[in-house]
C-alpha cells in the first residue's frame, strides 16, 4: 500500500501526531511506501492561517520549520530504509507568482525527491478553510459568479503544472467548502446540479487542457481519501473529472492526506471501490531507483490480494 501525500503535528499547525509516530503507524498498517510532503513556507505573513496566528508564528517560523522538517525527514527515511521505502517531498503552494517561482527553486532542493503540484488559495484567498472564505474568493471572481471562480482556480492550477510536480494534489479541492445552496447565476441551477461540460464549457477545456498538460509530463493524478473524511462519498476528483481522466489516459495513484494518524488509510476501501468502478485496472507509485524518481504500474488484482485490506473487514 502507498500514499503520495502526508503530513505531521510537528510541522503543520493544523496536523497532530509526530513525524515518527506517523512512520510508525504506516508500517504497522502494513504500507509499502509513503511520500513525506509537508507544505512549502508561504512568503507573506498574510498567508498565515489561524492556528498560525495563535501561536504568535511568522513566515520565518514557517521557513524554520520547513528547513528543520527536510533534515529530519531524512534521518527518518534513513532509519526506516529497510522497512519503508519514504520519498522526502513536499507540497507546493500554488498562491501567486511569487509562491510558484520559489516553488521551483524548492523542487532543485538536492534532498528533495517529488512534490505535491496543489492549490489552496485563488485570489490570494484560501478555499478549503471555510465557506466564508470561499465566498470571498467568489466575490472576487468575474462578476462574483461561481463560474468565475472555477475558472480562476483551474487556471491558477495550470500555471503550477508548469512546474511539472510528480503528483497533482486534490485536483478539484474548490468544491470542498463550496456551500450547499450556492447558486450558479449563468444557469439558473445550484452549483451542486451544474453540468461543467455542458454548462460551464470554457471551464471544462481548462481542466481538459490541465489533465492533458499532466499526462503530456508523466504526472499522476492521486485518488486522495481525505474527502471521504470530509465528508464526501469519493475521493478527490469527483466522478465527472475522474472520468475525464480516464479518458485522457492519466494514471491514479493513492493517497490518504493524513494529519494524523488516525488518518492513515482512512478510507481507502472506498477508494479502491471507486478505482474498480472507474474502470481502472492498474495503479501508480512512485519509486527511488538509482537516484531517478519512477513511475511504477501494479494491478488492482495484485492490491486486492494484500493482507491490507483485513484492517477494513
Amino acid at each position: 500500500m502507498h500514499t503520495h501525500h502526508s503530513h505531521s503535528g510537528d510541522y503543520i499547525s493544523h496536523a497532530k501526531d509526530h513525524l515518527e509516530s506517523m512512520i510508525a503507524k504506516y508500517i504497522e498498517m502494513g504500507f509499502k511506501s509513503v511520500c513525506l510532503t509537508e507544505h512549502m513556507p508561504r512568503l507573506s505573513n498574510n498567508f498565515l492561517y489561524p492556528e498560525e496566528l495563535d501561536k504568535s508564528y511568522t513566515i520565518e517560523n514557517l521557513q524554520k520549520d520547513f528547513l528543520s522538517y527536510i533534515d529530519h525527514a531524512e534521518r527518518v527515511q534513513k532509519l526506516h530504509h529497510s522497512s519503508l521505502p519514504i520519498l522526502l517531498g513536499f507540497e507546493i503552494e500554488g498562491i501567486n507568482e511569487e509562491h510558484i517561482k520559489h516553488s521551483l527553486q524548492l523542487i532543485k532542493h538536492p534532498k528533495i525527491q517529488m512534490s505535491v503540484g496543489s492549490v489552496h488559495f485563488v485570489h490570494e484567498i484560501p478555499i478549503d478553510f471555510s465557506s466564508d472564505l470561499w465566498m470571498q474568493a467568489k466575490s472576487k471572481s468575474g462578476k462574483g459568479l461561481t463560474r468565475s471562480l472555477y475558472k480562476d482556480y483551474f487556471d491558477l492550477q495550470s500555471r503550477v503544472l508548469d512546474l511539472e510536480p510528480n503528483v497533482v494534489g486534490h485536483f478539484d479541492l474548490i468544491r470542498l467548502c463550496q456551500p450547499a445552496d450556492d447558486f450558479d447565476e449563468t444557469t439558473n441551477k445550484l452549483t451542486i446540479e451544474v453540468d461543467i461540460e455542458k454548462d460551464w464549457p470554457e471551464v471544462w477545456q481548462v481542466i481538459s487542457n490541465n489533465i492533458m498538460k499532466i499526462v503530456k509530463y508523466g504526472g499522476l493524478f492521486e485518488l486522495n481519501s481525505s474527502a471521504i473524511r470530509k465528508g464526501w462519498k469519493s475521493p478527490y476528483p469527483q466522478w465527472d473529472i475522474a472520468k475525464r481522466i480516464v479518458d485522457l489516459n492519466g494514471k491514479f495513484c493513492l493517497s490518504d492526506d493524513a494529519h494524523a494518524c488516525s488518518q492513515i488509510g482512512f478510507g481507502y476501501d472506498k477508494v479502491l471501490q471507486y478505482a474498480k468502478d472507474l474502470g481502472l485496472t492498474k495503479l501508480y507509485h512512485l519509486e527511488a531507483c538509482d537516484g531517478a524518481i519512477k513511475c511504477v504500474p501494479e494491478t488492482i488484482e495484485t492490491i486486492e490480494k494484500t493482507t491490507f485490506w483485513k484492517q477494513f473487514s
